[in-house]
C-alpha cells in the first residue's frame, strides 16, 4: 500500500487518540514510516508534533532526537523548510536541556544562545529569549540576575516568539513569592487570580505556588488558593504529566493539612515520577520528604514499577523516605557540580530542616 496513505490513516488515528503517552507512540511509527520512504516533509511535520505532544509530559526523551533531526534536516534543506517554523519547540528544548543534569552547562549556553541567534536572525525581538534566560537564571539559583533579565525583557516589544502574558505574569509573581513579598504578590497576581490571564496551565500553577508559600508562612489563604488549584486541576487533561512540580506543590500543603489524602494524592501521582525528566524527579522528591517522615508502616498503591514496590501493598515510610531522599541527594549533587554552585543542595536543606 502507499505508504502516503499508511500515514494519513496515523494522523486520522491521532484525532481518536487523547492520551499523551499514545500519541507519542502513533507520531513514532509514523516518523518511522517517513524515514524508511526518505519523506523528509512528513518526517519533519511529524517530528514537530511529537515535541509538541511530549511537552505535556514529564519526560523529555524522544524531543532531543527529533529536534537534532529536525535542525539538520533544516541545515540541508533551508529552501524546503522556514526556520521559524520550529523556533518555538527550540524554546521548549532550551529548558528541557538544563533540566537534565547529564547534559553541560556549556552546551545548555551554546543552546540558548543559538536559539538567540536565531530568533534575531528571523527578525523577532528579545523578549522570547529573555523569557529563557530568566528560567535558567531561576534554576541556577541566580535570583538577582533573575530580576535584571525581567526587567530586561520589559523592555522588549511582544511578538510571535514572547511568553504568553500569564506566563510572564506568572514568573514574577513566582518571584515576589520566593522573596517572601506575600502582599505584593497577591496585588501583582490579581489578572491571573480572576482569570483575566490564562493558558494551557495558568493561573493552576500560580494557585500552587500561592498554596505552598502561603502555607508555608501558616496563612490561613493557603487554604484559598489549594481550593483554587482543585478547581483547576479537575479541568486539566488527566494524562498531562508535565505539571508534576506543581502537584507536588500541593502534597506539600496537604502534608500539613490533610495527611490521609496527602497520601491519597502520592499514590495516584507518584507514577509520573518514575520516567520524570532529573529536574521533576529532584522536586518531587524533595516535596514530598515530610509525607514519609514518622515512619511508621502504611499501606499504600504504589505502581508495579516503582522500585520499592511489594505485593502486600504494606510498606515502612523510613524506607519511602530513604528511597527518595537519596534520590534527590544524588541529584542535588549531580545539578550543583554541573552549575558549579550549591543551590540544589540548599534546597534540599532547606526541605529537610522543615
Amino acid at each position: 500500500m502507499n505508504y502516503n496513505l499508511e500515514l494519513q490513516k496515523l494522523e486520522l488515528k491521532l484525532e481518536t487518540i487523547t492520551a499523551v503517552e499514545d500519541r507519542i507512540n502513533i507520531l513514532k511509527q509514523a516518523i518511522q514510516l517517513a524515514d524508511s520512504n526518505q519523506d523528509v516533509e512528513w518526517g519533519f511535520d511529524f517530528r514537530l508534533r511529537l515535541i509538541s505532544e511530549e511537552v505535556c509530559t514529564s519526560h523529555c526523551v524522544e524531543s532531543f532526537s527529533a529536534f537534532s533531526w529536525i535542525l539538520d534536516a533544516y541545515d540541508k534543506n533551508p529552501d524546503i523548510f522556514d526556520e521559524s517554523e520550529f523556533l518555538w519547540e527550540y524554546k521548549w528544548m532550551a529548558k528541557a536541556s538544563y533540566c537534565n543534569a547529564n547534559i553541560s552547562k556549556e552546551q545548555i549556553e551554546n543552546i540558548i544562545e543559538d536559539l538567540k541567534s536565531r530568533m534575531l536572525k528571523n527578525g523577532y525581538s528579545l523578549r522570547g529569549y529573555y523569557s529563557i534566560v530568566i528560567a535558567w537564571k531561576q534554576f541556577l539559583g541566580l535570583h538577582e540576575e533573575v530580576d535584571k533579565y525581567i526587567q530586561l525583557r520589559e523592555k522588549e516589544q511582544r511578538d510571535d516568539m514572547s511568553h504568553c502574558p500569564a506566563c510572564e505574569l506568572d514568573t514574577k509573581v513566582g518571584e515576589e513569592l520566593r522573596k517572601g513579598n506575600i502582599e505584593e504578590a497577591l496585588m501583582m497576581a490579581n489578572d491571573l487570580i480572576n482569570k483575566k490571564l490564562t493558558c494551557a496551565h495558568m493561573p493552576f500553577a500560580t494557585f500552587c505556588n500561592f498554596a505552598y508559600y502561603l502555607n508555608i508562612k501558616k496563612d490561613e489563604r493557603a487554604s484559598l488558593f489549594f481550593e483554587k488549584a482543585m478547581e483547576e486541576l479537575n479541568k486539566m487533561d488527566e494524562t498531562d504529566s508535565s505539571i508534576l512540580i506543581s502537584i507536588s506543590l500541593l502534597i506539600h500543603y496537604l502534608i500539613d493539612n490533610d495527611e490521609k489524602r496527602a497520601f491519597s494524592f502520592y499514590e495516584k501521582y507518584s507514577t509520573w515520577e518514575l520516567d520524570a525528566d532529573d529536574y521533576l524527579k529532584f522536586i518531587f522528591s524533595k516535596n514530598i520528604l515530610p509525607l514519609f517522615r514518622k515512619g511508621t508502616k502504611k499501606d499504600l498503591q504504589i505502581n508495579v514499577q516503582h522500585p520499592l514496590f511489594l505485593e502486600s501493598g504494606e510498606y515502612e515510610l523510613s524506607e519511602l523516605y530513604n528511597y527518595y531522599y537519596k534520590q534527590a541527594k544524588l541529584l542535588s549533587e549531580k545539578f550543583d557540580t554541573r552549575n558549579q554552585n550549591s543551590h540544589f543542595s540548599e534546597l534540599l536543606e532547606s526541605a529537610i530542616i522543615k
